[in-house]
């Protein structure tokens, strides 16, 4: 059953304008809804799963429409179906990613909010006003017994916390005692652009079992100030648009992604729209939409309708910004998302082709430790339960992260056993996790099992490419 999430999604207006897309209308009411009902879950559970007919429960929509919808978001590999139930997945923050590329703050003022939770050993966040709201576009957190559990794309009341008081009341310096949560204090300070407005809000975190209210303006000011002048110095600087950027879009996409059977077209292509800002471009016109996204401009402008009655765009002299609404679409759950879950369907898939034993390693001292393992029924097959500890010298994943390389391959950590492994990469192209198969010796084809494993090793790290543009991904 769903529950109320902490914040309410704004309630939309009854009468959409005549030129809106209903179908793109609904698709985003069942991103909304999905991500929504990760706040009802457990803590084992994916982010943001539902059963088909729970959504079609909650949108008020046929059965057969919401099973359309979501075809057509699996399709864009925007969620993940599993029998009857829906799930978030990675590629969506495509989209949050945009706005918060557009946004420039988190990319810009990321890196000094994260040296200022260094410097006070307390967690800093970044907010931005979204409607009565704020909207935290950047987390640093301490990993304490008592810890923060805020997350990017999480929104909570402008009344009710420190950012919020900054935003609606105009203050220097807010404070916030135990207004979110009993033993919850911060001081949040605005971060002004050039033209002296406030672009967004900065926060320092702390518990009252290391700080009161009262304490925790005079702990953090120095180094809180110093933080802020140099987040202010940072928004000063133009960001120089790349060459031939207007083109990028629709080279990114397989010509036939919109032309699968089951896909709603007007709900594909609206959902390209999100996808056409970055830093360099946070405003655009209705003709560079169109050129960005390769949609004809009558397509593109229904869209843009669509969005600004829903509040994800707003319109000023003729161009269009994403608000921090957009974030609302499945950012707060797959942006706490860890390697091990990113890649569980893949391992699944894996499991499945191979008909063996899978999972991920990673370096724990001289030995590597399982964090995730898919294991087939069949009658002999490799028990390494996640957790396990295995000396590095005797498996495939243990030479791999030791010695590097494309492949390793290993004899053991058992007599009679044969393991192939290959790496996981992140952003920067650094080994982070090693995938590996392990099975009986008189099973499998080395060649076979080192092609299976680089396919899916990719498929791994291009989902967490696009999780951890603007997040940590945890391995493990």
């Amino acid at each position: 059953m769903l529950e109320v999430p902490t914040v309410p999604s704004p309630p939309v207006p009854p009468q959409p304008p005549a030129e809106a897309v209903a179908p793109l209308m609904r698709g985003l009411d069942v991103l909304r809804i999905l991500t929504d009902a990760e706040t009802a879950g457990t803590a084992g559970d994916p982010a943001g799963t539902l059963a088909l007919a729970d959504l079609a429960r909650a949108t008020g929509l046929a059965r057969s429409t919401v099973d359309r919808i979501c075809a057509t978001l699996a399709h864009l590999g925007f969620v993940r179906l599993d029998g009857r139930d829906a799930t978030l997945a990675p590629p969506l923050m495509a989209v949050a990613n945009a706005c918060l590329d557009a946004l420039r703050v988190p990319g810009l003022l990321g890196p000094l909010a994260d040296r200022l939770a260094d410097e006070l050993d307390e967690s800093v966040s970044i907010a931005v006003p979204d409607g009565d709201d704020i909207r935290f576009v950047h987390q640093v957190l301490r990993r304490r017994a008592l810890s923060i559990s805020f997350r990017v794309g999480d929104a909570l009341p402008g009344d009710g916390c420190a950012p919020g008081l900054v935003f609606r009341e105009g203050l220097p310096l807010a404070v916030d005692d135990q207004l979110v949560e009993p033993g919850l204090v911060a001081v949040a300070v605005p971060v002004r652009g050039p033209d002296g407005a406030v672009v967004c809000a900065v926060s320092v975190v702390s518990h009252t079992s290391r700080h009161t209210a009262e304490e925790l303006p005079g702990a953090v000011r120095g180094p809180l100030e110093r933080s802020v002048r140099e987040m202010e110095a940072a928004l000063a600087h133009p960001v120089q648009a790349p060459a031939a950027i207007e083109q990028r879009d629709p080279g990114q996409r397989p010509e036939t992604q919109e032309d699968a059977p089951a896909t709603i077209q007007s709900l594909a292509r609206g959902l390209r729209v999100l996808t056409a800002y970055d830093a360099a471009a946070p405003a655009l016109t209705l003709t560079r939409i169109a050129t960005r996204t390769g949609l004809a401009r009558a397509t593109a402008r229904r869209a843009l309708i669509t969005y600004e009655h829903l509040g994800y765009v707003t319109r000023d002299n003729g161009t269009y910004r994403l608000t921090p609404r957009v974030l609302a679409l499945g950012c707060a759950p797959l942006s706490r998302t860890t390697l091990p879950r990113i890649a569980a369907p893949h391992l699944a898939a894996l499991s499945e082709r191979l008909g063996e034993s899978v999972g991920l390693s990673v370096p724990d001292g001289d030995r590597v430790r399982c964090t995730a393992r898919v294991t087939p029924r069949r009658v002999m097959s490799v028990d390494i339960g996640v957790g396990s500890r295995l000396p590095a010298a005797d498996t495939a994943a243990g030479r791999l992260l030791s010695a590097g390389g494309e492949r390793a391959a290993a004899d053991g950590p058992e007599d009679g056993l044969r393991s192939i492994a290959v790496p996981v990469r992140d952003r920067a192209g650094r080994v982070v996790s090693a995938l590996d198969v392990t099975a009986h010796q008189g099973r499998g084809d080395d060649d076979a099992w080192t092609e299976a494993l680089t396919e899916t090793a990719q498929r791994i790290a291009a989902d967490l490419h696009v999780t951890s543009r603007f997040v940590t991904v945890p391995v493990h």
